[in-house]
């Protein structure tokens, strides 16, 4: 056989199994004192990503899909009872496809672990209006599949700016309420009630 009909079958035969291929992935992740298994699937065809992380240090535990071709995460909390619906960054966010490149380079390495002390950890805020429950029928349909295992009510996450700043406050009552005070327009400060504790 020729060699460009060599380099064209392994190219077709490629694009065939990894199309139709979930994967999976198991990363051993160690984050200050705490140690845990965070497992990843991949689905290459639905173009989405599973990720399970153990409750850790002061982190609740999560179950999330990542649907790159609705450009959104639904991340779901047993802890707490609820699911939370964001947009995925479109600037920093991939696709299952690079994911999945990026966990198989990684796992040809023989690297499995993730170090936090080793990595730059970049921290972000969201919130949830907890009177804004969303229809579970609007959600898209490999997030309803993955929220029929849950179905606890779905939040709107919003993120909460880089520049945002964080007061807690604590009345005589032992009610604790968090507000978010970011410039939205001219530089005016508006408060915004996080939640209620």
């Amino acid at each position: 056989m020729n060699r460009s009909l060599m380099i064209l079958l392994n190219a077709l035969f490629f694009s065939v199994v990894t199309a139709f291929m979930d994967m999976k992935f198991g990363y051993h992740v160690i984050e200050g004192n705490a140690r845990y298994l965070e497992t990843i699937e991949t689905n290459l065809a639905e173009n989405t990503v599973k990720i399970h992380i153990p409750a850790h240090n002061d982190v609740m535990e999560s179950y999330q899909i990542q649907d790159f071709r609705q450009g959104q995460q639904l991340k779901c909390l047993p802890s707490v009872k609820q699911c939370r619906l964001r947009d995925i960054d479109r600037e920093s966010a991939g696709n299952a496809g690079q994911i999945t490149e990026g966990f198989i380079h990684s796992w040809n390495k023989g690297d499995n672990t993730i170090n936090s002390a080793n990595e730059e950890v970049v921290k972000e805020m969201y919130y949830v209006d907890l009177d804004e429950v969303i229809d579970d029928n609007s959600l898209a349909r490999s997030l309803k599949e993955f929220y029929q295992d849950f179905k606890f009510p779905v939040y709107k996450e919003n993120k909460i700016p880089q520049d945002a700043e964080i007061l807690n406050i604590t009345r005589s009552s032992g009610e604790t309420t968090l507000y978010v005070i970011y410039s939205i327009l001219n530089d005016y400060n508006l408060p915004i009630n996080l939640c209620t504790m």
